[in-house]
């Protein structure tokens, strides 16, 4: 039987953050900075590819790059963001279902098989890139690869609004010369000593070490150096689960670091998420809490619920821990975010306890309470 040979197509948008910003305000006009925050110590997460390296460049201090009249410097707002990235994952999944974004602005695409029905890989490439640029103003680039490593390189040849394909046959001569800097998933610490110190340049200088050599000079990064060099790397895709979410958020009026009356704020918010999702008789099994302080900072805590419910006394009561490690930075929260997914159908089993019966019967008259007469009508004791 013929084997099928891999088709993994990477796309990138290296910026992602400032073209999405940059398309959400058409009538502006000017380079763009976008960083962490507003404060002096916040982090440069992208910027217009005029000025970059020039006036800034990723991973500055806002307060280190250089100034010019017409640069628009914001704060990155995280929520659309991320909103962009899954709304450009689904454009991508019309040309394939298998899609895997390890990060904003990367998409890995597995096109193998799809030759029939939407024809060259080359050409699925260039109907990525317009609908990238004609749908969401963004600039991209495409490789394609048997392998995700390949595939990733490819697009780096690529260069912005370009396609690339290595064929299986030229592995062997596209991946030799080509610099170690290009590599992925390495530290810019391990890329400079590479070139610094042992005056490694290429892929090619890497097959020079054994593999025990270059796990014992630079651990976790050595092995991935090794398989890199040897071209092995992962072919299969990682789909992560998109299922719907129940998300809401509460903004912090004022200054003032409560801590009793931003948990009251956090409750608030619980409960109105547990009330949406009684009307739908589903439990989440999973929660993600996020907390956005004054300075741009983000705490972000996610995983499983211990105990899956419906009902805000028992979400309240385990997500409290992870709100508390939030709230011991001493700065000012500006907001919450509060977000269930994972849904599935309520247990049927009948509890033996009578008091779980009366939290379920007193929770429903507070829903009706609250469906006829307004949100506010009644709520807890302090």
């Amino acid at each position: 039987m013929r084997e099928i040979l891999k088709k993994i197509c990477f796309v990138s948008v290296p910026h992602f953050i400032a073209e999405s910003e940059e398309a959400r305000s058409a009538g502006s006009r000017g380079p763009l900075v976008v960083a962490s925050g507003s404060m002096a110590r916040s982090v440069v997460l992208d910027c217009s590819p005029g000025i970059e390296g020039v006036y800034a460049r990723k991973g500055l201090f806002l307060k280190n790059i250089r100034r010019k009249s017409g640069i628009r410097v914001i704060p990155v707002d995280y929520e659309y963001v991320e909103e962009l990235n899954g709304r450009v994952a689904s454009f991508l999944r019309a040309f394939s279902p298998s899609v895997e974004s390890p990060e904003v602005g990367e998409y890995f695409i597995d096109l193998t098989g799809t030759r029939r029905l939407l024809g060259r890989e080359i050409d699925t490439c260039g109907r990525v890139l317009a609908g990238l640029k004609d749908r969401f103003g963004l600039r991209g680039r495409c490789g394609i690869g048997r392998t995700m490593l390949v595939a990733r390189l490819a697009a780096g040849v690529a260069g912005d609004g370009g396609a690339y394909e290595v064929p299986d046959i030229s592995e062997n001569i596209f991946l030799p010369p080509l610099s170690v800097t290009m590599l992925p998933d390495l530290s810019p610490a391990t890329k400079n000593r590479l070139l610094m110190d042992f005056s490694v340049r290429s892929i090619e200088d890497l097959c020079a070490f054994s593999k025990n050599d270059l796990v014992n000079i630079f651990g976790k990064d050595g092995e991935v150096l090794f398989n890199y060099s040897r071209g092995l790397s992962r072919s299969t895709l990682i789909e992560r689960e998109t299922g719907r979410e129940v998300k809401g958020e509460r903004v912090v009026d004022g200054d003032e670091n409560n801590d009793d009356a931003l948990r009251r704020l956090f409750f608030d918010l619980v409960l109105e998420l547990c009330a949406r999702i009684r009307r739908e008789s589903v439990v989440p099994r999973s929660a993600r809490i996020t907390v956005v302080y004054r300075d741009g900072y983000r705490y972000t805590t996610a995983g499983s619920l211990s105990h899956p419910s419906s009902y805000e006394e028992d979400l309240y009561r385990e997500l409290l821990l992870h709100l508390n490690r939030g709230l011991k930075r001493r700065t000012c929260v500006k907001k919450f975010l509060l977000a269930f997914y994972r849904f599935t159908a309520p247990s049927a089993q009948l509890s033996l306890f009578s008091d779980t019966r009366r939290t379920q019967e007193l929770t429903r008259a507070f829903d009706r309470i609250r469906d006829r007469y307004g949100r506010k009508s009644i709520g807890y004791g302090a």
